[in-house]
């Protein structure tokens, strides 16, 4: 099959574009970094600047996550995997992605309510600038909501006997 199914496209861009909204967030960090430095200069004080480089710095770390499961980015212990036939390797692979889809769904599940009740209840932040909190907890239950998705796509892959996404024998599905 040389050309990829408009399902794994489509699952291949949303990876992308939660990376891509990850590297918006680090930009905005450093705006804003930037942006209390010549306040400073100036003479004038941002009090509310930390609060959202914080929560640029939160989507960054959240909206990250399925892009970089799926680049091999994540730190794993590789020393057994590589010491293991790819069938072997497979077979170990699966129990994994199980544990780790079904931690993350759980996780993924508990943001995407607690946003949900932070926006029914408005919610708002403590902060100097009040902020409703559905609104930086987004970014969170996008990026566990993302990481799921990611951790179901590989199990399914594996499962079928294809190579995962983060495999890094070169068939990575992702880019």
């Amino acid at each position: 099959m040389t050309g990829k199914s408009a399902l794994r496209r489509a699952l291949d861009l949303f990876y992308v574009g939660c990376g891509v909204l990850a590297g918006v967030s680090l930009v905005a960090i450093a705006a804003l970094v930037i942006l209390q430095v010549v306040a400073r200069l100036l003479g004038i004080v941002l009090t509310w600047t930390p609060e959202f480089a914080g929560y640029a710095m939160a989507s960054s770390s959240f909206l990250a996550l399925a892009y970089t499961f799926n680049t091999n980015g994540h730190i794993r212990v590789g020393m057994l995997l590589n010491a293991l036939s790819p069938r072997a390797r497979r077979w170990l692979d699966i129990p994994c992605l199980i544990v780790g889809l079904w931690i993350v769904g759980y996780f993924a599940w508990s943001t995407v309510v607690m946003t949900w009740q932070s926006y029914e209840f408005n919610s708002m932040g403590q902060g100097s600038f009040p902020v409703p909190l559905w609104v930086p907890q987004l970014p969170m239950a996008l990026g566990t909501v993302a990481l799921a998705v990611a951790l179901a796509d590989n199990l399914l892959l594996r499962l079928r006997n294809r190579a995962a996404a983060y495999d890094s024998d070169g068939s990575s599905s992702v880019l």
